[in-house]
């Protein structure tokens, strides 16, 4: 319940950066992680991991050797994160997911074998989001997977332009349903 009205006020004072009223639910929890290959995953970028709701699961299920990386604007979730999941295969950037290749290269880490968004790509300019996914696009490994999560329906054909493949399921039960769109470079 705490993490609910932490989400809603980050909401209510800064919408087009935190995107959600709360957080996501364990069904499209659920969706998110099925989509990611943990047996062969060594890096995995989280973009806008919010309170860690997608984070802590993934830190359970990755290997032993994996780091995940997370990209987070807002400095009170970062500290949040920080305070509450220690793990020292987790790294937290405040930055934005704009910024993913320079960062990832200052931390030696090359390619990503998997990035999972929550990002609000509807709040964003035409150029922004571009920038995003031409950034997710240069640092995903061959076959790396974009796993994003969006309340509306609109950004499929943005995706096409990106990847080579575009899949897209649905989840009724998140508040609001969710889109989940798994792109493979």
């Amino acid at each position: 319940m705490k993490d609910s009205l932490i989400m809603l006020s980050k909401f209510i004072k800064k919408p087009r950066e935190v995107g959600a009223l709360a957080p996501s639910s364990k069904y499209l929890t659920r969706e998110i992680l099925k989509w990611i290959d943990f047996k062969n995953s060594k890096t995995i970028v989280e973009l806008g991991p919010g309170l860690g709701t997608f984070t802590k699961p993934i830190l359970k299920k990755a290997r032993p050797d994996t780091k995940l990386v997370c990209f987070e604007v807002n400095k009170e979730f970062c500290h949040h994160i920080s305070n509450t999941i220690n793990d020292k295969r987790l790294v937290i950037v405040n930055a934005g997911a704009e910024e993913i290749c320079s960062n990832l290269k200052k931390l030696s880490i090359g390619d990503a074998d998997c990035i999972i968004s929550g990002l609000p790509f509807r709040a964003f300019t035409e150029p922004t989001r571009r920038k995003i996914l031409q950034e997710a696009r240069n640092v995903l490994g061959k076959q790396g997977r974009f796993i994003l999560f969006q309340y509306t329906n609109g950004i499929g054909d943005l995706l096409d332009s990106y990847f080579d493949s575009v899949g897209r399921t649905f989840v009724p039960l998140n508040v609001p349903p969710s889109f989940v769109y798994v792109c493979v470079k």
